[in-house]
């Protein structure tokens, strides 16, 4: 037996001894969408290199190292956790920590908008919000994804009451300490915002330690006619984090999505983002920063999906490779036949700061009908020397000149981050990370 069929053997064999010894006498566990996803693992197995949407992302590594499916509840001190809220105004703010709810150190009191959690919510049976979890995702689209729908333990559910406006963000924030190491963590997050809401979201991932661990979440966002939400995603995990992201998003009637990714953390990372327009009017933008240090690998995936006509969609992404760091990007726009009067633009920039870089790009267009305006492109280049040069000569280090043109590429992306607060905080940790390259 290969090692990749040992490990689809040996975790079919945990995720049915985990679904087996959940309470079932109380709450309501979702035990038919657990079965169901854990069937569906066992038909797709793990995802390899013969498939395309993993031709460039080996998950060898992370098999190797072994990460259980194991709960517990670590201890929680408050102002260790603190430092690390968001600065500035919040409207509330949701705290995980080791993939549990923390609501000692959360503030769910938000006028016109319901938070909870997975848990909770599974506890004490809460079908109303319940029902709504994994009708985006399914039963998993990849081994990764149904693993996570059979054992999932918790998650944040926001749903923004229909005409409520949000003047200040609401921070949703998942913190691993040192207890989080050799285990998987399995959070699931289902946000929804009612007919005409407005909201802003902030979701960050981090780390207060170096060890190993691998995040495996998904995320479920629903817009209903009107609604508008700007979420600003940050991954900044350990270094030695695996880090797997499945992020589906579906557009109603004139809803309007706009989404920043930032992603600098984590051995290996992959963020997996499907949108599906579902009435016309709709507009999606996606746009993201990744950067991949000495033995990182980050990966970006897009499924943007144009199945009504007049709907509009811009991708834009940005890569900074140094050391010998490795990025994906895979980009794909599907424009249906019936899709007419759709337009949709596609973008990805890769700066080299190192010859032992590497990058992999393909962005995809699919156009089935006839009346759409449609552009897509892809540079992978060096830091202008005439630039260095200029700003060498106005008296600036060499270090401090290339960090300064890095943060001039990564701008564009980094204004699409609306909390002040937080886009100074990622411009000063880019630049610690960068660092000099010969």
């Amino acid at each position: 037996m290969t090692r990749q069929l040992q490990a689809v053997s040996d975790f079919q064999k945990a995720t049915q001894h985990y679904i087996a010894g959940l309470p079932l006498d109380q709450g309501a566990w979702l035990t038919d969408h657990r079965w169901s996803a854990a069937m569906r693992f066992s038909d797709l197995g793990f995802p390899d290199k013969r498939e395309e949407a993993w031709r460039y992302t080996s998950i060898e590594g992370l098999l190797e190292q072994g990460f259980i499916t194991s709960d517990s509840d670590s201890e929680v001190v408050g102002a260790e956790f603190e430092q690390h809220f968001l600065h500035g105004p919040t409207a509330g703010r949701v705290v995980f920590v080791d993939g549990t709810f923390q609501p000692a150190l959360s503030d769910t009191h938000i006028p016109g908008v319901r938070v909870s959690n997975l848990r909770t919510a599974m506890e004490t049976s809460d079908l109303e919000i319940l029902k709504s979890v994994g009708t985006l995702s399914g039963p998993g689209t990849h081994g990764f994804s149904a693993l996570n729908m059979a054992t999932m333990r918790d998650g944040a559910l926001i749903r923004v009451g229909g005409g409520s406006r949000l003047d200040a963000p609401i921070d949703l924030i998942s913190i691993s300490t040192s207890s989080a190491s050799g285990r998987t963590m399995r959070p699931r997050h289902l946000i929804v915002l009612e007919r005409g809401a407005e909201a802003m979201l902030v979701e960050r991932y981090l780390s207060l330690h170096e060890g190993a661990y691998f995040n495996n979440l998904v995320c479920e966002v629903l817009l209903e006619e009107g609604a508008s939400l700007i979420h600003q995603r940050v991954q900044q995990e350990s270094e030695s984090a695996y880090h797997l992201a499945d992020l589906h998003i579906e557009l109603q009637a004139d809803a309007s999505y706009r989404g920043v990714n930032l992603a600098m953390g984590g051995a290996w990372s992959r963020t997996m983002i499907s949108n599906c327009f579902a009435a016309p009017g709709a507009s999606c933008e996606l746009h993201g920063l990744y950067l991949a240090g000495e033995g990182q690998l980050v990966d970006f995936h897009l499924d943007v999906d144009h199945a009504v006509p007049g709907c509009d969609s811009r991708e834009n992404f940005r890569g900074i490779l140094h050391g010998n760091g490795r990025a994906v990007f895979d980009g794909r726009i599907l424009v249906q036949e019936q899709a007419q009067k759709s337009s949709a633009h596609l973008s990805n920039a890769n700066l080299m700061l190192s010859r032992r870089a590497e990058v992999d790009t393909k962005p995809q267009l699919e156009i089935l009908a006839d009346d759409v305006l449609c552009s897509h492109g892809t540079t992978v280049g060096q830091i202008d020397p005439q630039a260095l040069f200029y700003l060498r000569s106005r008296g600036l280090s060499e270090e401090r000149a290339r960090r300064l043109l890095c943060l001039g590429f990564a701008s564009e992306i980094l204004e699409e981050f609306r909390s002040a607060g937080l886009r100074e905080h990622l411009a000063g940790l880019i630049q610690k990370k960068i660092g000099s390259e010969p």
